[in-house]
């Protein structure tokens, strides 16, 4: 696939490149003068635009937008973004965001779907492909870098993969499948609230404002014990929990129910001490060679009756549409009492957020903070960090300070032009301590620096100096 992205780069290809299998989704990839400009198509392609849409356009109803444009016009969603882009509804940085990013995870998809077959053994599944040439959009919204772009789904890919996740598509929608098994935990009604059966794992992660990656090492070990399946095609709950009772109900799927969802609370992972109320699968996600650490697991408590241990056999949805794997492996469930759950940060604890290219350091900041019980948010794409701030509202920032795209000076500077994030005490990661450093980074705004890689004694006397607990 890389090899033939490069072709095309190499040879100046102004056209589309279809790829797609003979039992399998199709996606489109447009080029102009060899660089990639939009996408098109996979399994999921209208939920992925609309979450795009809300997500860079959050103000701004999708139904009305999408009234911009005919139905009937070619390259319709690029000519709703050329509408917005006029009407000066989006700026010109979100916009290149917004298409890099959409390309970023078609391309992953395509990854994805590539290994499955690989590993499957089906010569009559792998992808192929054709090329039309000059058919593309006939003006240019943004020029996107097409290397950048690769790394950014080469890079998803590998994250999602080594986490032992190659069998599950974050297209995939979450469905409580047992819910007795989430009885008396203290997440119980945030997760029921959230996994309804319309969202795929993307589209809850964003939801709650947490990568794709991350929610789903979350739910893996309810997964895994059975309290939660995964469904191809939206799946709407017929059961719900009351929020006054903890009761199953029938409210949650009642358009006028009371059930409000929680979206400020944050679902944490358990810290080690609480070995009790943990539950490890014995492999992640069908991948023998991977182990879940101690920030991907999650307490499960349940309601047994008298039985100090239960049995469950957990299934899981494989990426390929005509095919269900089932788990045979059963995993032994420790029980705890509901009491001593500890699955939700407080939500009255401030939220720390981090801004760094880098996921292990992101990683290694929200293991420090959710240990101390502080909420945490990840960040990393600088293009849209600003708009990800002013939406998660933390109440302090580690900030990067070298980054592709948008640079730590930049984004520093334009956080102290929000009024929202203005006086949010801002903290710059570097590997680097130089004077000159230092002094452009006061200008800009920043309290304070931080050297990496980052030492949890460190960071913890830098919340304590800016923060009042």
């Amino acid at each position: 696939m890389n090899q033939l992205i490069e072709q095309l780069q190499t040879k100046l290809f102004t056209g589309r490149l279809n790829l797609g299998a003979r039992d399998g989704p199709t996606w489109t990839l447009y080029f102009r003068l060899g660089r990639l400009i939009w996408q098109a198509g996979g399994s999921n392609a209208d939920e992925r635009w609309r979450r795009y849409l809300s997500q860079y356009c959050p103000n701004l109803d999708v139904t009305k937008l999408e009234g911009l444009v005919s139905p009937q016009e070619n390259y319709r969603e690029y000519c709703i973004l050329a509408k917005l882009r006029e009407q000066k509804l989006i700026e010109q940085q979100q916009l290149v965001s917004l298409i890099t990013n959409l390309i970023a995870e078609v391309l992953f998809d395509i990854m994805q779907f590539v290994e499955a077959r690989r590993n499957g053994n089906n010569p009559a599944g792998q992808l192929s492909y054709t090329t039309v040439v000059g058919e593309v959009p006939g003006f240019l919204l943004a020029v996107i870098p097409t290397e950048e772009v690769w790394k950014q789904a080469t890079q998803a890919w590998q994250e999602w993969r080594d986490a032992g996740l190659a069998s599950y598509s974050p297209n995939l929608y979450p469905v409580i499948q047992k819910l007795e098994l989430l009885q008396g935990q203290a997440s119980s009604k945030v997760i029921i609230s959230l996994v309804d059966g319309t969202k795929t794992l993307r589209g809850i992660g964003q939801k709650i404002g947490r990568d794709a990656l991350a929610l789903t090492r979350v739910l893996m070990p309810l997964v895994k014990a059975g309290a939660i399946a995964f469904s191809l095609t939206p799946s709407p709950r017929k059961i719900g929990i009351s929020q006054e009772t903890g009761n199953p109900s029938s409210a949650v799927n009642n358009p006028n129910s009371s059930l409000k969802t929680e979206e400020k609370t944050v679902i944490q992972t358990a810290p080690p001490a609480a070995s009790k109320q943990i539950v490890t699968p014995s492999s992640a996600a069908n991948n023998s060679n991977s182990s879940l650490k101690t920030e991907e697991k999650t307490v499960i408590q349940t309601a047994p009756p008298a039985a100090n241990k239960q049995i469950v056999t957990p299934s899981s949805a494989v990426n390929n549409p005509n095919s269900s794997l089932k788990t045979e492996e059963k995993t032994v469930i420790q029980t705890a009492p509901p009491a001593a759950s500890k699955a939700i940060i407080d939500v009255s604890r401030p939220l720390v957020a981090c801004v760094d290219d880098s996921p292990t350091i992101c990683r290694s900041l929200e293991e420090i903070m959710t240990h101390q019980g502080y909420r945490f948010v990840g960040i990393q794409d600088s293009l849209t960090a600003v708009l990800k701030l002013i939406k998660s509202k933390p109440d302090f920032i580690f900030l990067d300070l070298l980054m592709p795209k948008v640079n730590g000076y930049e984004i520093c500077s334009q956080i102290r032009k929000t009024p929202s994030l203005k006086d949010v005490p801002v903290v710059i990661l570097t590997g680097k301590d130089g004077i000159v450093d230092r002094m452009r980074a006061k200008l800009v705004g920043a309290n304070d620096f931080l050297g990496k890689p980052v030492e949890a004694e460190k960071v913890l006397n830098m919340l304590h100096k800016y923060l009042t607990v």
